[in-house]
């Protein structure tokens, strides 16, 4: 499986270690890790690219993240840049796994999204971190959306689809999968 990893980078400076923990975990796991832009950068040299640069970053890691079957995310260091390519990540439809030690941002918390699994670890106990993130790439393969088919509906259906879907800012495809995903939780199979 290829995994996009991103954290703070200005965050690598407290939390180096636990961002080497996650990645290691996944590549022993024979996973592929995207996260040499993380892993193997400084804070000061990101700092200095040109405008040039910053876009070659971004168009790079951009295309990183849809080539992934899924993104892991330490959330633990607050970050804008964090949060964006998570909401990048998020819009290509790839299950997205935040890693924090803390507590999330609320904004996080409140998100329905079927993708966004929240996690809290401790760097103390690595055991249960690397079940959570086997776990986790174990639901990203379920989660991804590979079947397709065609759906049939009447006006009154596609009106509720519409209203529901401007509302919560989201697909019309998104709100039946919410309905679907809504009705397994509550075990109506």
């Amino acid at each position: 499986m290829k995994i996009f990893f991103h954290a703070s980078i200005f965050g690598k400076q407290y939390y180096e270690e636990q961002y080497k923990t996650i990645v290691g975990i996944c590549e022993v796991n024979g996973h592929h890790v995207f996260a040499d832009h993380l892993i193997k950068r400084d804070y000061t040299v990101t700092d200095k690219f040109t405008k040039e640069e910053h876009q070659k970053d971004f168009q790079k890691l951009t295309k990183q993240i849809k080539e992934s079957d899924s993104v892991i995310i330490e959330g633990t260091y607050p970050s804008i840049g964090t949060g964006h390519y998570m909401t990048i990540a998020l819009n290509y439809l790839k299950p997205t796994l935040v890693l924090y030690q803390n507590n999330p941002h609320g904004v996080l918390v409140g998100d329905p999204n079927r993708l966004l699994i929240l996690r809290k670890y401790s760097q103390a106990n690595k055991n249960d971190l690397e079940e959570k993130i086997k776990k986790f790439l174990v639901t990203a393969r379920k989660k991804r959306l590979k079947n397709r088919f065609n759906l049939m509906l009447d006006d009154e259906m596609v009106e509720y689809l519409d209203s529901k879907a401007k509302r919560n800012g989201v697909s019309k495809a998104d709100i039946v999968r919410q309905l679907i995903v809504e009705r397994l939780k509550n075990n109506d199979r």
